[in-house]
């Protein structure tokens, strides 16, 4: 039941993607799938953690909604809304509430359900490496689409 929840809430925030920003989004969204992947298969492949109950269960031993949908998903969101002008203590106030926002429900998740299971991990592992990952896509993002110039382009 949860895992339905959480795709439905997956496509329908899809909806709210901003139309000009949609070339943006598929971009984060493929750098994010890499990236968890990679981290997602590292992590269970070291026996940190294991998906008991999880889609594509024979392809793969990580959480198919959680690497490659859910995640990449919240990313684009953060990406996008991300607070450039600001300074540095909102931004990083910005980054933890998404850490917290992800973490929260996993280890919910980890302790209720048989979805996830911490072997040699825990919770703080999570919010750090979802707040390294999430950072890494906000540094891509801004490499990839060049903001820092954006501004001199536009009014230059």
């Amino acid at each position: 039941m949860i895992i339905y929840i959480l795709y439905s809430f997956t496509f329908i925030s899809l909806a709210f993607i901003p139309k000009d920003k949609l070339r943006d989004a598929s971009i984060i969204f493929l750098f994010q799938q890499a990236v968890t992947w990679f981290a997602g298969i590292l992590a269970v492949g070291l026996n940190l953690l294991e998906y008991p109950v999880r889609e594509l269960a024979k392809v793969n031993g990580t959480s198919f909604l959680y690497e490659f949908f859910l995640f990449p998903v919240v990313t684009i969101f953060f990406c996008i809304y991300y607070p450039r002008t600001s300074i540095r203590w909102k931004k990083i106030i910005y980054i933890s509430a998404f850490s917290t926002g992800l973490t929260v429900p996993e280890v919910i998740i980890e302790h209720y359900t048989n979805l996830i299971k911490y072997l040699r991990w825990e919770w703080y592992v999570t919010w750090i490496s979802v707040y390294a990952t999430l950072f890494l896509a906000w540094v891509f993002y801004k490499w990839y689409f060049k903001l820092n110039n954006r501004k001199k382009i536009l009014f230059h």
